[in-house]
Order: C-alpha cells, then structure tokens, then sequence
C-alpha cells in the first residue's frame, strides 16, 4: 500500500511539473507575441508616420507648382501683388494651401509660401516650404556685349537714383583705357576660375573686390533666335501689316508694340510722347537703330540728370546702333547681333539707361548712366528659384 502512494505522489508531483513548464512556456509564448505585435504596432505607426511626412512635402510641392502656374498666366501688363490658393486644395490624400506676393506691380520676383498636410487615419502631418518665383533682368547692368566692350580713354559706369551700380559685363573680354576710365564694376561670364583677371586690360580696370564671375554664359543671342522674344514680336507684327522703317522726331508711349524695319530718331531732340506710365516699345527687324540726327542729340533725355530711360526700349535683331557725339541719349537698348558704337565719331556721349549688344565700342569719353530702374524689366520667362523648408 506504502509503494503504491509513493508512486501516486511522483506521479502527481511530474504532473504539476509539467503544468508549470506549460504555463511558463505559455508565458514566453505570449510575452513574444505581445513583443512582436508591440514591434509590429510600432512599424506601422513608424510607415505611417513617415508616409504623412513625405506626403507633406510633396503637397507643399505641388502648392508651389500650382503657384508657378497661376503667376505664369499672368498678364505682362497685371498690376496684381498678391495671389493664393483655395483653402485646402486636395490632391488624393494630400492638400496644400499656398500665398504668392511681390514687392510692387512691377516687381518680377514673387515670395510663395506653400504648406501641405499628409493624413493618414485621425493623424496628420504638415510642413511648409519657401520659394522665390522669378524672372531674369533684361536689363541687370549699364553696358554688356556679348564680344567685347572697348573704352578708349575717359570712360565711365555710374547709375541713378540708386548709386554704386554701374556695372558693365561682358561673356569675353573687355579694354577699358585711361587713367580717368572708372566703372562701378565688373560683371564676367563663362569663365573658369575667379582668378581670370586677364579678362579686363587696361588702367580702368577696377578692383578685383567690385568683380563678380559668373561660370554661365549670359545668354542674350536667344532673343534674336527663332523662337526669341524679339523675333517671335516681329513675326506677329508681319502677319498683320507690312514693316516698314521710322523717321520722325517724337514716338508716342502705348500699351502696343511698334514694329519696323529701321528705327532712326531724326531730330537734334528727340522725345516719347503720351501717358507717363507707358513706354514705346520698339522692335526693329534687321536694319540700323540710330539715335539723334547730329551732334550733341538729345535723345528722351525728359528730365536731366535723372531721365525715364524706360520709355523707350529698343529691341533690334539688326547690327547697327548709332550715337552721336556729345548727346544726351536715355533708352534701354537690347540688341543682340549689333555693334554699338558712334555715327562716324563717338565721343564724350552721357548714355543713360542700359545697352546689351554684341560689341560696344567707343574712342572715349562715354559715360554709362545705369537707371536702376529698368532691373525690374523682366525677360518674360518666370522660374522657380531658392526653394527652401524653413
């Protein structure tokens, strides 16, 4: 009897053995699942996280394409300062709202700020990017050639109302001679190295502080290609009348371009006429621009020392522009093939406004009076610039 309840008890001690063993193993099982399920949670929440943040960003993206878009419809002629989206614009799971301003009706930057908002479940996630849309100055400095740009001697690059920038650049090299020769500064292109000083030779060459280089072309020939601004204006001007040539001694400020084939302002003085807010575009179509009939022209010089040199801008595929001696000549020049230089002689001219042409050329004595003014005269073209997440 003793032996078989020995027995019986061993047997029911191995069976609460096991019990524990089992329970204990429940236990690991069940904390490894929990653990697992926990890490699996976890990763989930980590994806989904994640897929909100960068679904934010791509909606703050597509905020400042749709921005680029609506200010890229805008009118040349818009006087509009501010713009933004609907509230909460949708994309699939994405929304953005955006805000564009600029500084004037003329400015050609605008400052977009652009949130976008990932959702994913109750949760959200939003962030805010910045950007600059903008277009490029037709008109950035006093004097540019595309070639070279040659000063014989008493030469000068000033600018007004707004001091310190007048500027002449050039994509090749330039000669600025004599002792009195004295630009602002230099802006060079296309070129290697920040220590291409041999790029300006001469006396008037100005210190290496006050230049700036630039590896890219500035590209002024496309104007005058056949998908450029000047040749595209002409083209559209032929399809509705004949051009033919201008000689008269006033041209009247209007919203219309003028198209013609030569531009020659025939009077000792010459001046733009009708609304003070407006300018006489001109668009010549290979022939020669020239501006005064004689000596000591004066060419919309309106206000002395301080004339509007916007209201009259000349494009021109042609390769001529001519200045007299010893004038008074405010226009802004964009003439891409032509060599800018004098009508038989070319001395002691005060050119206020700004010239871009293939080579400038003079004997001496030319001052360049940049009108600060004409930067906000953009090239047509706007681009998405500093893109940024603050």
């Amino acid at each position: 009897m003793t032996t078989g309840v020995s027995v019986r008890r061993h047997a029911a001690a191995a069976d609460d053995g096991s019990i524990m063993l089992a329970m204990l193993a429940a236990i690991v099982v069940a904390g490894i699942v929990f653990a697992t399920l926990t890490m699996v949670a976890g990763g989930e929440r980590k994806t989904r996280s994640d897929q909100r943040y960068t679904a934010a960003i791509q909606g703050a993206d597509a905020g400042v394409q749709d921005a680029f878009v609506q200010i890229s419809r805008l009118a040349p002629s818009a006087t509009t300062v501010s713009l933004q989206s609907a509230a909460g614009v949708k994309v699939g799971d994405v929304t953005y709202t955006w805000t564009a301003t600029r500084a004037s009706a003329s400015a050609i930057s605008w400052s977009v700020t652009s949130t976008g908002t990932g959702k994913f479940g109750t949760s959200s996630t939003t962030r805010t990017v910045k950007a600059m849309i903008a277009q490029s100055s037709l008109f950035p400095m006093a004097a540019f050639a595309d070639s070279t740009i040659n000063f014989n001697g008493n030469n000068g690059a000033v600018s007004y109302p707004d001091p310190g920038k007048g500027i002449v650049g050039t994509n090749t090299t330039l000669t600025l001679k004599g002792t009195s020769t004295s630009v602002d500064g230099l802006s060079l292109f296309d070129t290697d190295t920040a220590g291409s000083t041999n790029r300006c030779t001469g006396t008037g060459c100005p210190a290496a502080s006050t230049t700036v280089y630039s590896p890219q072309k500035l590209d002024i020939k496309t104007a005058v290609s056949s998908t450029g601004f000047i040749v595209q204006q002409l083209d559209a001007c032929q399809s509705q009348t004949p051009l033919t040539a201008f000689v008269g001694d006033t041209i009247e400020a209007r919203v219309e371009p003028y198209c013609f084939t030569s531009f020659f302002a025939d009077t000792q003085n010459f001046t733009v006429t009708g609304p003070a807010n407006l300018s006489a575009k001109v668009f010549v179509a290979g022939g020669d621009v020239t501006l005064g009939n004689k000596n000591h022209a004066s060419v919309n010089y309106d206000i002395p020392s301080d004339p509007t040199s916007v209201r009259l801008q000349i494009f021109s595929t042609g390769s001529t522009v001519n200045v007299y001696n010893q004038g008074n000549v405010s226009a802004a020049v964009y003439a891409p093939n032509a060599a800018c230089s004098g009508e038989t002689s070319n001395a002691q001219t005060d050119y206020w406004g700004s010239m871009i042409c293939n080579t400038i050329d003079n004997v001496g004595g030319w001052t360049f009076h940049y009108d600060t003014r004409l930067s906000a005269l953009g090239d047509g073209t706007w681009h998405i610039r500093r893109y940024s997440e603050p």
